[in-house]
């Protein structure tokens, strides 16, 4: 029996790339990913070897809730977390909560453990639309109330746009629910950190070389040089919130979610992950698989923080 119930909030932005991440540990599309604000409803990830597996119970506000087999599942669990906005059909709308039951690729919660782990899918609270307050309201009550821990996921790409601590913002959030309980953990993570490989590809000194040799030496002498920066920045703003030791990493969601599918890619998919995965070929030679793995993020536990190891200093 489980002595105690962990749930565990994915909080972020519009468009950090949540519904990937958590669609990387599950190693499958099953979440709608998009550019734009997806998710309407919280939606409870539960891991295990329990015989109903791989189904779904919609709640509804002015319904009676129904579940999703199995068979149906990831067709239809896609249109009910999405927007009344983005759906047509009015058997979507109006979803109030979503308890999905789906085997994690990295982790199941195991019969006679202590502590039984569930995710929280949430909605990104600076939505602008019409959904906007709502959306706000469900992730500020998640945050300051009904979450044991919280992974903050950040967008490498907009990580200067996402340094201020306000009252009525995920970092303010965070801080008031620090500030009520002490031991409240959050897990950073910087997502899209294959971006960073563009930045670090510009710096001068990688740029000075006569030969392709030299250059890749250039490349792993400034490796993770634009990675760090960006994880030194969210450091100093967790420091400031009142985290004494904030866990930091970073993460390639979508190149984590194509190599945990990559049995089921497109020809493009296929194509795009070999041409990221030849990079650390030509760089690291007989190394490559372990730096490619460690740099997506393939080696974090997201259901323990206390074993998830920041990049190298």
């Amino acid at each position: 029996m489980y002595q105690k119930e962990h749930n565990i909030a994915v909080v972020a932005n519009m468009s950090a790339g949540k519904s990937t991440f958590i669609n990387a540990m599950f190693g499958d599309d099953i979440l709608p990913s998009s550019s734009q604000a997806t998710s309407d409803c919280p939606i409870y990830i539960y891991s295990d070897n329990e015989p109903n597996n791989n189904m779904a119970i919609i709640d509804f506000h002015n319904k009676e809730s129904r579940g999703l087999s199995k068979e149906n599942l990831k067709k239809d669990l896609k249109e009910y977390a999405k927007k009344d906005s983005l759906v047509k059909k009015e058997k979507y709308k109006n979803v109030m909560k979503i308890d999905l039951y789906w085997k994690f690729y990295s982790f199941v919660n195991k019969p006679n453990i202590r502590n039984y782990y569930v995710l929280i899918d949430t909605p990104g609270p600076n939505n602008s639309d019409e959904f906007g307050e709502q959306h706000f309201r469900i992730t500020q009550n998640i945050i300051l109330g009904h979450a044991s821990k919280v992974i903050y996921l950040l967008d490498y790409k907009q990580i200067d746009a996402n340094l201020e601590v306000r009252k009525n913002n995920l970092w303010g959030w965070i801080e008031k629910r620090k500030n009520m309980d002490k031991d409240f953990e959050v897990l950073f993570v910087i997502n899209k950190i294959d971006e960073a490989l563009i930045d670090n590809s510009k710096i001068p000194e990688v740029n000075s070389f006569t030969s392709r040799a030299e250059y890749n030496e250039n490349i792993k002498k400034y490796w993770n040089f634009h990675e760090k920066k960006a994880m030194e920045k969210i450091r100093k703003i967790a420091l400031k919130v009142g985290f004494t030791y904030p866990p930091v990493i970073a993460v390639s969601s979508e190149y984590m979610k194509l190599n945990r599918m990559q049995n089921e890619l497109s020809w493009d998919d296929e194509d795009k992950l070999d041409a990221f995965k030849k990079k650390f070929k030509t760089i690291f030679n007989d190394d490559w698989e372990q730096e490619f793995h460690e740099y997506i993020g393939s080696h974090i536990n997201i259901f323990n923080f206390s074993k998830n190891k920041e990049r190298s200093a």
